[in-house]
């Protein structure tokens, strides 16, 4: 009996080092688009969480005002109910002051709010932050007297 050695019993090296190349291209090829893709959905449902909790605190805060609408620490109340329905730092958000701002005369108060999402893959993209707003007006009867 004769044994032959054969380096490669089960074919080419070559051939097979071809084809895992070739697989290996396809995965990328058909890969990088799906990760970019997956990457700015989820910078954009953050960008949406983002804005739905602002506009909730927004609205919490501005009708906690309106509460205390003729209160001299009207304000800190409403930046107190802001702070608590919009936790710092919120989805790796940040947020700018409140605006608060009031018409006496036509017993309106209005609360604004804006807040910027850092854009993980929107970066890689080239884009930039989310920028997303929220604001709410609350109207009173004008107190007696006033």
């Amino acid at each position: 009996m004769v044994m032959v050695y054969h380096p490669h019993p089960f074919g080419h090296h070559e051939e097979r080092r071809a084809s895992r190349k070739a697989l290996l291209a396809l995965a990328f090829a058909l890969g990088l688009p799906l990760v970019v893709g997956v990457g700015y959905t989820v910078d954009t449902v953050r960008g949406y969480a983002v804005q739905a909790r602002l506009s909730q605190a927004v609205d919490a805060a501005a009708l906690a005002g309106g509460r205390v609408m003729f209160d001299n620490q009207r304000d800190g109340h409403i930046r107190t109910f802001f702070a608590t329905a919009f936790p710092s730092g919120f989805l790796g958000s940040r947020t700018d002051p409140l605006a608060i701002s009031d018409d006496p005369r036509a017993g309106t108060l209005t609360v604004s709010g804006r807040a910027t999402v850092r854009g993980v893959f929107l970066r890689l993209l080239g884009g930039g932050d989310l920028t997303v707003e929220a604001q709410s007006v609350v109207r009173r009867a004008t107190r007696k007297g006033a």
